[in-house]
């Protein structure tokens, strides 16, 4: 006959908690500290009744199975991209491993892959090489990307703000407040959006790349940028100032005339057609 042991609900909770997001034991924690001060506490099986057919330990493998498939789940979720590009086999083996490794630590799960870009950086295969592999370098920039997207989609900014039209002058422009900027080394954004279009996109090879992610009324919209683009629009986010932001540019090229009214001018009504700019 299983023997009773009782636990403040508190305890409970913990241990629990902790078996389920450490079911490996990889953090070094030992979850039976938890019930260090319930002296006839000391295995799983004084804790989770057993049944007929189950033992303490399976059930709780069961829950702990389940855990682990929703933690996949959203992770696949979070990472769609990386894991048609990785294979959902090979991308599974990762996430398992970085579940493992760095159980979640908040009731939010829209955080669970904070960490995955740097867990690939850490752990890639081609660690020990001289020569690295490309592809890897593509995949932990995808992912990067990937997370970002979505941290963009639930920042809090303001929402209620007027657009600037083409008839605002340009004193008056100013970046709406979700407007993030990348510089990768690889096609990234042209991946992201063909795999999102269902087009089964092809690893690329490296090329530079930039690109811009506003957000109007919770809708995203991703535009590639020109180098110069690029570096324009950092200034303007950096000092928030047109004017300033074209000095900047064209100290930075000096004798090139990169920034003439006729491209700047280009550039503005493209960009405020775009929602770019905000009264």
């Amino acid at each position: 006959m299983q023997k009773t042991v009782k636990i403040p609900l508190k305890n409970f909770q913990q241990w629990m908690q902790q078996l389920l997001l450490d079911p490996y034991q990889q953090t070094g924690f030992n979850p039976g500290d938890l019930l260090s001060d319930q002296l006839n506490a000391a295995s799983i099986e004084d804790v989770i009744c057993h049944s007929e057919k189950l033992t303490a330990q399976e059930h709780l493998g069961i829950y702990q199975r389940s855990y682990i498939a929703r933690l996949r789940n959203c992770m696949s979720q979070q990472f769609s991209a990386l894991e048609y590009a990785l294979g959902e086999t090979i991308f599974c083996a990762f996430a398992d491993d970085y579940l493992a490794s760095k159980p979640s630590q908040n009731y939010n799960l829209a955080y669970l892959g904070a960490d995955f870009a740097d867990y690939l950086e850490n752990n890639r295969p081609d660690a020990p090489e001289n020569i690295k592999e490309d592809w890897i370098d593509f995949m932990i920039e995808l992912a990067r990307f990937e997370y970002a997207i979505g941290v963009i989609f639930e920042m809090k900014a303001e929402e209620d703000y007027q657009l600037a039209t083409i008839d605002t002058h340009e004193n008056k422009l100013k970046l709406v407040p979700i407007c993030a900027l990348f510089k990768f080394s690889f096609p990234v954004r042209k991946y992201y959006s063909e795999f999102k279009n269902e087009k089964q996109p092809n690893l690329p090879s490296e090329s530079e790349s930039y690109c811009v992610v506003l957000r109007h009324q919770f809708k995203l919209a991703i535009y590639d940028l020109h180098k110069e683009q690029f570096e324009f629009l950092s200034y303007l986010k950096e000092q928030n100032n047109i004017a300033e932001a074209k000095e900047l540019i064209k100290v930075q090229y000096k004798e090139n005339t990169l920034l003439s009214e006729d491209v700047w001018n280009s550039w503005k009504e493209s960009w405020i057609a775009a929602n770019f700019f905000q009264v």
